[in-house]
């Protein structure tokens, strides 16, 4: 009988040797006593001793399953360039019974191949194990899927089949990189990149996409465990390394967490500099922190912003370095764990320069001074529990004929808030001269400083169904904070990918000194519009 521990959400499950306990990189929250066991290993299945022969298996890649193998390659076999590549992967077939484990075949799907030569049936002796050096040799093509099967006499699990991915690319560069979907396609995470309608080139503008979370700082989930760093992809100019940095909030001062090896510039899971491992690390911070790859930072507002504006970027810029929350394989959150991906400044915004998975950590916890449902006359809690206040009768905008909108019972693509979206403001009356047509928010703020905005848009009007015609160009306008230009001609078609689409734009380093924090909506075209506003202690 199996006693099969086996989880999508458990890949690096490692032993804490003075509690008894499993913790896992994904799950840090997560424990199971495992104390009646006399020993524990990373592979697929933590089992009991069992009478008979059984098999298991370890990716000793460690990522991202230890039934799922993921490789890359560049060019041909017989004539490949000087990059390193992560072709040859070895897996380690162990007999956990008490009787021989009896291998019969070993058959492959998809173009790859079995280095070692295996002369079957091979017999494993209990406790024994036989490693399996798989190469992937594909000479065309970008994502290449296939199955390696584990044909044995284990009475449960004849046919262990193990998940083979990779990607094949012509030459090094040249336009032949996979895409940070394609990345993530490879190793089975079926995090969403882009909602519907999204587009991930924003030119920097510090707005969210698909599964995306804008935070520039992160805590640690479990404060007894460390923060731990697999870099699963480097896709930029070969030869050049790559280093991962730490910091303090509020401090600059880094603290390198690794460096992958030039050689590896061009490839899925490089190494490090030694060569002799993979890219991967971890880190114990104290507080509140944040990241840096090369000269990009976590923080946007400590990046290169005017590049992004010169390219196109509407708004508050500088969002190089993004955050995404996994999904394993079934499609469900892996809790603490979050895709980081980044590209360097004006490059082509295509995220996947340098790209990680981390884990055990959370956005960090900040004070928020203002939720606000703007033109619902009652308040909205939304799918998280977070309560949105109406802003009617609050005396918080003027003019006062700024009339509140409603689209009605509309779905609302790319959020589970709707309702927080078919209602807004902005319409002042249709005779009003267009440099006229402003709505203004004026919040109070006890404390002065910085806070951050957070500005929620739907395009609830053209282009919905039986309202006006749509497309880019109906609705254009300005946002100004304390007085201060931080989005240009903005237009919520045009950056949300569509009428009916939700999308949130940031503003960080927003200073506040005279008790109140002012927003102004300006219109360039049409009236301006604004569905929520959030302020969030910086």
């Amino acid at each position: 009988m199996t006693i099969n521990y086996q989880s999508d959400t458990l890949a690096g499950v490692t032993l804490n040797s003075n509690t008894s306990r499993v913790h896992s990189n994904s799950f840090n929250d997560l424990q199971a006593d495992f104390s009646t066991l006399s020993s524990l290993q990373q592979h697929s299945s933590l089992q009991a001793a069992v009478s008979g022969p059984e098999i298991d298996i370890q990716n000793l890649d460690n990522l991202p399953y230890s039934d799922r193998l993921v490789f890359s390659r560049i060019g041909s076999l017989n004539n490949p360039p000087d990059n390193g590549v992560h072709d040859t992967v070895t897996l380690r077939t162990k007999n956990l019974g008490t009787s021989p484990l009896r291998i019969t075949g070993v058959p492959i799907t998809g173009p790859w191949e079995l280095l070692n030569n295996i002369n079957t049936p091979v017999t494993i002796a209990p406790k024994g194990q036989l490693d399996l050096r798989i190469r992937f040799k594909a000479t065309s093509g970008s994502v290449h899927n296939g199955t390696l099967t584990i044909k044995s006499n284990d009475a449960d699990e004849a046919n262990k089949v193990v998940q083979l991915s990779g990607f094949w690319q012509s030459v090094s560069e040249g336009n032949q990189e996979p895409s940070l979907n394609e990345i993530l396609q490879v190793f089975g995470y079926q995090t969403k990149i882009t909602g519907p309608g999204q587009k991930l080139n924003q030119n920097g503008l510090v707005q969210a996409v698909g599964d995306e979370v804008l935070s520039a700082y992160w805590q640690k989930a479990n404060a007894s465990q460390p923060v731990s760093v697999k870099q699963l992809a480097a896709y930029h100019t070969q030869g050049k390394t790559a280093t991962i940095f730490w910091h303090s909030k509020g401090s600059n001062a880094t603290k390198v967490v690794f460096t992958h090896a030039g050689v590896d510039g061009q490839t899925l899971l490089p190494r490090r500099q030694n060569l002799s491992q993979l890219a991967q690390g971890s880190f114990n911070p104290n507080g509140t922190f944040g990241f840096k790859i090369d000269q990009e930072w976590s923080d946007p507002t400590k990046n290169n912003q005017l590049i992004d504006q010169q390219k196109g970027s509407p708004g508050p810029s500088g969002h190089h370095v993004r955050f995404w929350a996994a999904r394993n394989r079934q499609g469900q959150i892996i809790p603490n764990t979050w895709i980081l991906a980044m590209d360097y400044s004006g490059i082509n915004y295509d995220y996947q320069d340098n790209v990680y998975l981390v884990s055990n950590i959370k956005p960090e916890t900040r004070s928020t001074l203002y939720r606000i449902d703007v033109g619902s006359n009652v308040s909205y809690t939304d799918q998280t529990g977070k309560v949105w206040t109406s802003d009617t009768g609050k005396g918080w905008f003027s003019p006062t004929t700024a009339q509140a909108e409603n689209a009605g019972n509309v779905a609302i693509a790319n959020t589970t808030n709707d309702k927080l979206y078919q209602t807004y403001r902005g319409k002042i009356t249709n005779t009003t001269p267009l440099a006229s047509r402003i709505v203004n928010f004026n919040l109070p703020i006890n404390t002065p400083g910085n806070v951050e905005v957070r500005l929620y848009f739907a395009e609830t009007y053209w282009g919905a169904p039986g309202k006006g015609p749509g497309g880019v160009g109906r609705r254009v306008f300005d946002v100004l904070a304390e007085n201060k230009l931080v989005m240009n001609n903005y237009d919520i078609t045009k950056a949300a990918g569509g009428a009916l689409n939700a999308t949130m734009v940031s503003i960080r380093g927003v200073q506040v000194t005279d008790g109140k924090l002012n927003l102004t909506f300006k219109a360039e075209k049409d009236f301006p519009l604004i569905s929520a506003i959030e302020v969030l202690r910086a």
